[in-house]
Order: C-alpha cells, then sequence, then structure tokens
C-alpha cells in the first residue's frame, strides 16, 4: 500500500479529482452516520445519539467543511496571496473523510447501547465507586478510542499536507498558525452547529 497517497494525495491528484471523490464520500459518510444515528458537531467531533434525520450529519459535515474552508482559505492568503480557494476547498474535504469510518462502531447502536450500561452502572450516591464495565464492552471502547486517535492524527496529516501544498508554506510560525486556526475551527463548528443545527 503506498502510504503517501493515504497522508498527502494532494500532490498526485487534480483538485477536481479531490473535489468529486470528496463530496461522494461526504454523502457517503452522512449517509453511513445517519443509519447507525452519528452526528458529526464539531469539525474534530462524532457522537452518538438517539434520534436522527439525514439532513443533520449532512449538514454537520457541510458546515465543518465550509468553516475549514473558510479559516484555512483565509490564513492561506494570508501566507502567500497566490492560494487558490479550490485548493483550500479540497483540502478541506478530503481532510474531513478518516472521521467517515468511526460512526461505524455504533452499528445497531453498539456505542449507544454500551454508554448506556456504563451510565446506568454508575451510584449516584457512591461516586467513588467506579461502574461495573463488561470485558467484552471495555474491548470495544479501547478499539474504537485508538481507532479515534488514528483517524484524528489522519485528518491532521491530511489538513496540513494539503494546506502546505496549496499555500507552498514554511516555518514555524506558519505551522503555529495552522494550529491555532485548527483549534478555532472546532470551536467555532461546535457553537455553529449547536445554535443552527440544533444539537
Amino acid at each position: 500500500m503506498n502510504w503517501k497517497i493515504l497522508l498527502n494525495p494532494f500532490e498526485k491528484h487534480s483538485e477536481k479529482a479531490l473535489l468529486l471523490f470528496g463530496i461522494i464520500m461526504t454523502f457517503l459518510g452522512s449517509f453511513i452516520a445517519y443509519l447507525t444515528k452519528s452526528r458529526f458537531d464539531g469539525v474534530i467531533d462524532m457522537h452518538v445519539v438517539d434520534q436522527i434525520t439525514f439532513l443533520e450529519p449532512l449538514v454537520d459535515n457541510l458546515l465543518n467543511t465550509l468553516l475549514l474552508f473558510l479559516l484555512f482559505y483565509l490564513l492561506g492568503k494570508r501566507i502567500n496571496n497566490k492560494t487558490r480557494w479550490v485548493d483550500i476547498l479540497s483540502v478541506s474535504i478530503i481532510s474531513r473523510i478518516p472521521f467517515y469510518v468511526l460512526p461505524l462502531f455504533n452499528i445497531d447502536g453498539l456505542l449507544a447501547k454500551i454508554t448506556e450500561k456504563i451510565l446506568n452502572g454508575i451510584d449516584l450516591q457512591n461516586l467513588s465507586q467506579p461502574p461495573v464495565i463488561e470485558f467484552s464492552d471495555l474491548i470495544i471502547l479501547l478499539v474504537f478510542a485508538m481507532v479515534t486517535v488514528l483517524c484524528l492524527a489522519w485528518f491532521i496529516a491530511l489538513l496540513w499536507n494539503g494546506f502546505r501544498v496549496a499555500t507552498n508554506t514554511k516555518g514555524t510560525k506558519n505551522i503555529v498558525l495552522f494550529i491555532v486556526f485548527l483549534l478555532l475551527s472546532e470551536a467555532l463548528s461546535k457553537i455553529l452547529i449547536s445554535t443552527l443545527n440544533f444539537y
């Protein structure tokens, strides 16, 4: 397997091909999230819910992608005035693809059921006593946590590599700005989705 393609497809493929693939994956990821009752309620967030419509995860993804695009296009233009909007858009849409793996852990409501069992096992009268977690549930949660970390790392790698290619950026200062804008995008996405999408 060519790992470079997975981490930096922006050097090998045109922005049009990346945009088309990204759009297809956004709709597919939204559909999977709908089937598994999962919400992308932030640029780097995924949570399971009790009730869902197809439009909710789709709107989540569109808002997250749009926010990434706007913020990183502004940053890109500041770094390099020749930065093209289409390149940043393809970076924004492709970088979110790793998160579309996570809803698969909630097939048949698996994550929701484990979470409910853990919450029901909490003794509010004796919070010092931890809830009992079944070994099989613990394994699933640990695997989910590891996959989540891997998907987050993959997202950041895609976003950074694409942004670096699109802007020809260099230097520690721009890396720091990239991190600041990523954190800002997460904070703003939480506010936008909770406000506009009534999460």
